[in-house]
């Protein structure tokens, strides 16, 4: 596979024909545009890096009929990049320096993945996402 730029490897993720992935759901419905823009834009270094090498991982599956069922190499490769997703869409939530609408979209992308794996539907609550005199979005003037 020739190097791609982020960009190119999330477009390439998206783009695979819709359907059921590691969670019973449409590959659409699990993963979006949102998710990596989230991550390539305020994720670490590390996170960005762990993220981009499950996209290449994904990719360089073998194709196989949706017919027969996913394969279990698929679905680990997909659970792994959606739980690398979830753990940099938390630390973002949490992380004051990010605009507030950016934490409140993360927010509802970890509270979509929650609600599909049946779990408690917010980890961090409405208090963490008000605005703090921290963050430099909302301090005094």
């Amino acid at each position: 596979m020739t190097r791609q730029n982020d960009e190119g490897l999330v477009d390439a993720f998206l783009s695979q024909d819709d359907r059921y992935t590691h969670s019973d759901l449409l590959l659409s419905d699990c993963f979006s545009q949102n998710h990596f823009d989230l991550v390539f834009t305020y994720g670490t270094v590390v996170q960005k890096s762990a993220v981009r090498q499950a996209l290449i991982a994904c990719l360089s599956l073998p194709s196989f009929d949706p017919m027969l069922g996913l394969p279990a190499r698929n679905a680990t490769f997909e659970k792994h990049l959606e739980n690398l997703l979830s753990y940099a869409l938390r630390s973002i939530v949490a992380d004051r320096y990010v605009p507030r609408d950016d934490r409140a979209l993360a927010n509802q992308l970890l509270e979509a993945v929650m609600m599909r794996a049946g779990r408690a539907a917010d980890y961090y609550g409405a208090d963490e996402l008000q605005p703090a005199q921290s963050d430099p979005d909302h301090a005094p003037a």
